[in-house]
């Protein structure tokens, strides 16, 4: 430590004040991160996953990617439309999660946090859109929330998701309105709250989130793009409150808002 700061007989006090100033420069008025934030997620990247069999089955000791819904119908499965993608897309030549489109089924790609996360804390990933399609006009959902109600996996149901976003193919040719949804009408829980209108489609495009569990709140940035954080309302469904607890992150494409796209890069924005 230099001299000029602190000298040893006044060490501890110095790096009480040291650590406090610490805390105030990520979010003036607000804790730094949630405890274990630094192992929120793994494998963010993918590289670890060699087949798309992998990324779809969960793992023995329940760390890591898998697809969650376990959607079934007549003999078929949603999730054979979540595959392991090595193959160059948009630049990008390393391993990421891509979820195919199918008007048929739900496919979730999902993973648990570390532990339960009650605070603050930031995420970001990755995300390429190749196609939405009608007559939704919806899809590429982003989700943090938890798996509280059973029978459809982590973020399956409107009670379970805080963080709520997706994509829109815009009014403008070739461009995507990312939008989130708040819950702000009981009767019209899909009403789209716009969050960056006409980003281009088939280009990687990185979301931040900054998620406020306390002030149900969270903050939305496109890096390149957002001059600052756009504010949202954390989703909230019919007679359930938000979610106090958030325990799982999921990307998904719905029976009636199918989409394909990719996901790459999950993890803490410095990481």
């Amino acid at each position: 430590m230099n001299r000029w700061l602190c000298s040893l007989t006044h060490t501890v006090p110095c790096l009480a004040a040291l650590l406090f100033l610490a805390t105030l420069s990520a979010f003036p008025g607000e804790p730094a991160s949630a405890p274990g934030q630094d192992e929120l997620l793994i494998d963010g990247s993918f590289e670890a996953i060699s087949s798309g069999n992998q990324l779809r089955n969960r793992r023995t000791d329940r760390k890591g990617w898998y697809e969650s819904r376990r959607d079934k119908r007549n003999g078929e499965s949603g999730r054979k439309f979540l595959k392991l993608s090595t193959k160059p897309i948009g630049g990008n030549e390393t391993h990421k999660a891509m979820i195919k489109a199918s008007p048929e089924f739900n496919t979730y790609l999902s993973q648990s946090f570390s532990g339960p996360q009650d605070g603050r804390f930031s995420l970001k990933w990755d995300i390429y859109v190749k196609e939405i399609l009608p007559p939704f006009n919806r899809s590429a959902f982003q989700m943090i929330g938890n798996a509280s109600v059973k029978g459809r996996g982590p973020n399956g149901a409107g009670p379970e998701r805080f963080v709520f976003l997706a994509f829109e193919n815009a009014a403008a040719p070739g461009k995507l309105d990312l939008f989130a949804f708040e819950g702000i009408s009981p009767e019209k829980w899909d009403q789209r709250t716009l969050v960056v209108s006409n980003l281009d489609i088939k280009k990687w495009h990185t979301i931040v989130v900054d998620v406020n569990v306390p002030k149900k709140v969270y903050f939305v940035s496109v890096p390149g793009v957002t001059t600052e954080p756009v504010r949202l309302r954390a989703f909230k469904s019919k007679k359930k409150s938000v979610p106090e607890v958030l325990t799982h992150i999921s990307f998904a494409s719905w029976d009636d808002g199918p989409g394909t796209f990719y996901v790459d890069n999950v993890g803490r924005p410095d990481s």
